[in-house]
């Protein structure tokens, strides 16, 4: 019954088993999730398969998960055998489905997260024999048109070759889809996160065209990981894929189509969808249509709306800047970079002169941020944290509880500026610390931004010092 909880059947293989149905197998459909790298078929998924057994209408589909070894470890990886490159991969999914337990299943529903994904697209285009009893595709966060930058594969050793942007396997793989696939015998769906900043749009949706994947494109809240971690069964991506799998509308929200038409810098689409409501907008609304409004050069625009609709008039400016922060990084965009930077100077501004301490060291350490990897004025951006610093200082006093982490994180940033390494590991240290209950990613966001400014500084032994701490891992 919905609600019980789920137990789960191991056979000593690859598959597992959350339901498994009496009826015979050739009249049973099965709903399997496949992962990525550096994930397992339970930590990958979290509650996500324990969704759609409680899910009623689903009740006649088996739920399953693939797995295989995957260590986030750089020295070690192991995908279903030792080091394979993503055709093996893609064979041993073939022979998992066509020879293994679910060789009988009348109907498959595959649902992959980021490199999976790939495995999938290439085993579709391998075995008829599978492709003629695949039912529906999910594809969450996969790069499905590699990835540009070797800084952000080159973790996967093994897979570089593969996941290049411009390497053999992608080019032969988009080559013969296309080909392949001008229509589909199964219903497609290919999900991109709201802030994904492993998987860029160019490479999730940019792929599949709307004109030729009309109503199969869509863009779910959270980052890489959090796309497939949902928090509730009501969460968006739950009831995509329930919605797709039983054939009803994509119940994933009304302004899908806007937050695609940001992705995919169509940002007149999006001021056209969003802008007649926006009083009925939330934040995340909001700032898609502030993004969206600053994409046709309507800035004062974007900000006023954010200041009369968002509450918080700094934060919301924080929201918009953060957001044009990361895709900065992933796709260098020069005036992602100035227009983020001067959102955070304007909001560092109006955050001062309302004596508000904790927004001021925020967004002043955003500053800093640009100062030194967008300006290279690292003497600047060394005067920045300096202040950054003090507005630390006078916002500890009167914090609330669930802001102590983040202010220590951020005097441990600004202490790498200063070149302060063992200051900086003292305040991370404090900031992850079991009291402050820092959850799983925001631990991530914290050591992310610290690698990426330990990496400017250019200090190999602070590097290993911060791995270590974060993730109890010495890296290479």
């Amino acid at each position: 019954m919905p609600g019980n909880p789920i137990t789960v059947h191991d056979a000593g293989g690859s598959l597992k088993t959350f339901r498994r149905s009496t009826a015979p197998l050739a009249e049973r459909a099965a709903i399997v999730f496949i992962h990525g790298f550096g994930g397992d078929w339970a930590a990958t998924w979290k509650s996500f398969p324990k969704y759609l057994v409680d899910e009623r209408s689903l009740s006649d589909w088996d739920v399953h998960s693939l797995g295989y070894d995957s260590h986030l470890r750089v020295d070690v990886i192991k995908l279903w055998s030792a080091d394979p490159d993503l055709q093996e991969l893609a064979d041993k999914l073939v022979t998992d489905a066509t020879a293994g337990e679910l060789r009988d299943y009348g109907s498959l529903a595959l649902v992959a997260h980021s490199m999976g994904g790939l495995v999938v697209q290439r085993a579709l285009l391998d075995s008829q024999e599978l492709l003629d009893r695949v039912s529906h595709v999910f594809l969450f966060g996969t790069p499905s048109g590699g990835l540009i930058k070797a800084s952000l594969v080159r973790l996967l050793k093994p897979q570089l070759r593969d996941m290049a942007r411009d390497g053999a396997f992608i080019r032969r793989l988009r080559g013969e889809w296309n080909r392949r696939f001008t229509t589909r015998p199964f219903l497609f769906s290919v999900v991109a996160g709201l802030r994904d900043e492993f998987v860029p749009y160019e490479s999730s949706l940019g792929p599949f065209p709307e004109a030729d994947y009309r109503d199969s494109r869509f863009v779910v809240p959270g980052n890489h990981l959090e796309i497939v971690k949902p928090d509730s069964a009501r969460a968006e991506n739950v009831q995509l894929v329930i919605n797709r799998l039983v054939g009803g509308a994509a119940a994933i929200g009304p302004w899908n189509a806007a937050r695609v038409a940001v992705e995919s810098r169509n940002f007149q689409h999006a001021v056209t969808l969003l802008e007649p409501h926006a009083k009925g907008l939330d934040q995340e609304g909001l700032v898609q249509l502030a993004l969206g409004l600053e994409g046709v050069g309507r800035r004062e625009d974007a900000i006023a709306v954010l200041t009369r609709h968002g509450g918080s008039g700094t934060d919301a400016m924080g929201v918009l800047a953060g957001r044009l922060k990361r895709r900065w990084l992933l796709s260098r965009c020069a005036t992602d970079a100035t227009t983020a930077r001067q959102l955070y100077a304007d909001a560092l501004a109006r955050a001062l002169a309302a004596s508000d301490h904790a927004q001021a060291y925020y967004h002043a350490i955003n500053v800093a941020f640009f100062q030194l990897f967008a300006d290279r004025q690292r003497h600047n951006a060394q005067a920045t944290a300096r202040q950054v610093l003090e507005y630390c200082s006078r916002a500890a006093a009167c914090e609330l509880k669930s802001d102590r982490k983040w202010r220590l994180a951020t005097e441990g940033e600004a202490l790498l500026h200063l070149g302060d390494a063992d200051g900086a590991l003292a305040r991370y240290e404090a900031a992850i610390a079991p009291e402050q209950e820092a959850q799983p990613r925001e631990i991530e966001s914290m050591y992310r931004q610290a690698i990426y400014l330990s990496r400017e500084v250019g200090d190999t032994s602070l590097r290993r010092a911060l791995t270590h701490l974060f993730r109890n891992e010495d890296p290479q």
